[in-house]
């Protein structure tokens, strides 16, 4: 069987869409880059997590991607890979707060949902980053209550995970974590624009 390539992203995101077939042998094409299995697992490792973490991952992305090209979400803002790196990174996100949720410092940083375009994962991590490094300013206890109100977690159960005698010094216990936060990132007006952070 003659081998078919794709000369353009265009080229493929068209087959993607198409007739059973055209999108297996798109997906086939596409996935045999060795590159990009390569990248996610780097990118988990470094990240912390293992190489078995790193193919879990590969393969919610393998489907989420195949989906978004499918439906249309894909607006052609990067390159084919570059938007599979953003998926990879969003899934890590999500692959992290299953296993740690009480460690998702990336919960402050922008979290799209799956109709949103993956490509500002890539604008927000670095907002992680610096998020990341300022929250160790606000200690651990805030850094786990304000992980916790981010993945919506409610006040009874932050209340009852952290040992509160009521739901309301749960929430004053998180707002007043909330504005030692806010006071730090306030401190640093260089990173402002950067954060855009939300109150």
């Amino acid at each position: 069987m003659k081998q078919i390539s794709y000369p353009k992203d265009t080229d493929l995101v068209s087959a993607l869409k198409g007739s059973e077939i055209e999108r297996r042998q798109a997906l086939q094409y596409f996935f045999q880059n060795p590159r990009l299995m390569k990248w996610v697992l780097k990118y988990v490792q470094v990240q912390g997590g293992s190489e078995q973490d790193g193919k879990d991952v590969f393969e919610e992305s393998f489907i989420l991607f195949e989906r978004q090209i499918r439906t249309g979400n894909y607006r052609g803002e990067s390159s084919l890979e570059t938007y599979f790196h953003g998926i990879a990174r969003w899934q890590w996100v999500a692959f992290r707060r299953k296993k740690r949720p009480t460690e998702s410092v990336e919960m402050l940083s922008t979290t799209p949902d799956e109709q949103g375009s993956p490509e500002k994962i890539l604008i927000s991590e670095e907002r992680r980053i610096i998020l990341s490094n300022l929250m160790t300013q606000v200690g651990e206890r805030c850094r786990k209550l304000i992980g916790l109100f981010q993945l919506n977690y409610s006040m009874r159960e932050i209340r009852e995970m952290q040992g509160y005698s009521s739901d309301q010094v749960a929430a004053n216990e998180v707002h007043s974590c909330r504005e030692k936060l806010k006071k730090v990132i306030q401190q640093r007006p260089d990173l402002l624009e950067a954060l855009k952070f939300n109150t």
